[in-house]
């Protein structure tokens, strides 16, 4: 991992200040990171958590931009939805520069910013990484850092939309409540979102 332990610390210090409730939940990686901001190195043999980032897009009228997460061999209607979502390069000085660049790479979208107020995640979720077939590897959990960016619609690729690789979508419409609560917290709309494009 190329971002900095205390940096990921950083983060889950202000996220946690936000959202105190969720405390209890990111311990083991609080305690890890500190672990790896003390000593400089890992100490616990490959076993430490995933850490993954990803980037929610919103435009000017308040969607999400959804990429399709299959092959591009399923029918759109067949599609699963979701946001981007990738793991530091040693080139990353921030998760929140690992969401941008995964977003870049995914959707080609260069001309995004995170909205005043947005700097840290929107959302840390947390899951069990599956431990590979014939291994003893333990299972890991995999920690998600949600950052929210600001984009304006004339700035993603058209064709991606055209071709049916991506689409706009409403907040509503996102598969997470509490994801879906927490961008329209940060947007400043607490209530319904605006509809579908």
């Amino acid at each position: 991992m190329a971002v900095d332990a205390r940096a990921i610390f950083k983060e889950l210090n202000a996220y946690t200040f936000a959202h105190p409730n969720e405390t209890a939940a990111l311990m083991p990686l609080f305690d890890s990171m500190l672990d790896h901001a003390r000593t400089g190195l890992c100490a616990h043999d490959g076993l430490c958590a995933v850490i993954s980032t990803g980037a929610v897009l919103v435009n000017e009228r308040g969607l999400a931009l959804a990429l399709r997460r299959d092959d591009f061999k399923a029918t759109t209607k067949n599609a699963r939805w979701g946001f981007t979502e990738g793991l530091p390069h040693h080139a990353d000085h921030s998760l929140r520069d690992t969401a941008a660049r995964v977003l870049q790479e995914s959707a080609g979208v260069h001309d995004l910013w995170p909205a005043a107020g947005t700097e840290s995640p929107v959302l840390v979720d947390t899951a069990r990484v599956a431990r590979e077939a014939g291994t003893v590897t333990p299972t890991r959990t995999r920690y998600g850092f949600r950052y929210l960016f600001r984009v304006r619609t004339g700035m993603v690729l058209r064709t991606l939309t055209r071709l049916g690789h991506a689409r706009w979508i409403s907040l509503d419409g996102i598969g997470s409540p509490l994801l879906s609560s927490r961008l329209r917290e940060r947007l400043g709309h607490p209530g319904e979102s605006r509809g579908r494009a």
